[in-house]
């Protein structure tokens, strides 16, 4: 077994690009994950992430590194389970959200569902995605506080129960919080078959292309929207709690954006799955102004680079990370872009609920 420099030195190369380092690293990672021993993986995640960003790389290259590298652990720890259950290569291990974008910042955690060929003993079922989803947390992939997990039957299934569960909670508000409707929309295979989960989301995304119901709660989300900027371009903050004072850049500005290139990108049935690459396709096509979409590009990259850098932030300091920024704490420069950011989502926004988008 390779030490914890020889583990960084493998993923550093792997992810530049180096033509002998993909198989190397996969062989790395699987003997980790078969020996219980992915927990040092955390720290090489932690100084990657400062390296690349120490280097100039953009936050759009740094999050779709950290999410390729992710799905690397995912691998192993599938491959490792499945040479002990071999029916799991029958199944297919979806990733959603922002893995599934390629958007995954540190502290993301676990969003995964499992598409199944077979049916296992129930019994063992239970025990083997029980065990996968504890070696993701162990390897710093932490446990979905919603459940979106494998361990969970809702998030297992054959395909048929798939596309019949999704459009179910599309369909019905009211039985599912109206955040998945967002985060089930973006989803891709990790392990196993990607032709089956390609025709899984395009039937799922033609399903919501063609029902009023399903397009009118994709609306409804934005239509709850609130600047956080009174007219006099003072933050509006978070009044109480731990957090008074503060402004929650995810929730606030950036889950807005996703979602708006999202409700887009189904109208004209645009392909890329990254929220970047949708909003390039949508300036390119002529949907949003080219210095629309540029301001859309410089919001993406400075919420997330700053994602970024409150989770290198947070582990100096030991605590969780989160997403919440002291907007009176800003400089100059950064309050601008902070306001530049917010008002070109905003746009956005508006563009999509004034029916420009639908």
């Amino acid at each position: 077994m390779s030490n914890e420099s020889d583990d960084k030195r493998v993923v550093t190369a792997v992810l530049r690009g180096d033509d002998d380092a993909p198989n190397e690293l996969e062989r790395e990672l699987l003997e980790m994950a078969r020996d219980g021993k992915l927990t040092g993986i955390r720290r090489t995640r932690l100084d990657l992430v400062q390296d690349w960003l120490d280097r100039g790389l953009s936050a759009e290259e740094t999050c779709k590194r950290l999410s390729a590298y992710n799905q690397l652990v995912i691998l192993a720890v599938l491959e490792a389970h499945a040479e002990e259950y071999p029916w799991l290569r029958e199944c297919t291990f979806l990733e959603f959200g922002s893995g599934g974008r390629e958007e995954q910042v540190i502290g993301s955690d676990q969003d995964n569902g499992l598409l199944m060929r077979v049916t296992p003993d129930e019994a063992e079922l239970e025990d083997v995605t029980q065990s996968i989803v504890i070696a993701l947390d162990g390897a710093g992939l932490t446990l979905c506080d919603g459940g979106v997990m494998v361990s969970n039957e809702e998030w297992r299934g054959d395909f048929d129960s798939w596309l019949h569960r999704l459009t179910s909670w599309l369909s019905n508000p009211a039985e599912k919080g109206s955040w998945q409707s967002g985060l089930i929309l973006d989803f891709q295979a990790v392990f196993g078959s990607v032709e089956e989960v390609q025709e899984l989301r395009d039937r799922l995304w033609e399903y919501v292309r063609t029902k009023p119901i399903a397009i009118s709660m994709l609306i409804q989300e934005l239509t709850d929207y609130r600047l956080p900027l009174t007219f006099y371009g003072t933050y509006i903050t978070e009044k109480e709690g731990q957090w008074q004072g503060y402004l929650n850049i995810k929730n606030s500005i950036l889950a807005h954006l996703t979602n708006s290139s999202r409700i887009l990108a189904l109208k004209y049935n645009l392909s890329p799955h990254n929220t970047c690459d949708r909003i390039r396709v949508l300036a390119e096509v002529g949907h949003i102004s080219t210095r629309h979409g540029e301001r859309l590009l410089d919001a993406w990259e400075y919420l997330q680079r700053k994602r970024l850098e409150i989770g290198l932030e947070c582990d100096h300091k030991n605590i969780p990370p989160h997403n919440y920024v002291n907007p009176t704490a800003l400089d100059k420069e950064e309050k601008a872009r902070l306001k530049a950011s917010i008002q070109a989502v905003e746009k956005l926004v508006r563009l999509v609920q004034a029916g420009s988008g639908l």
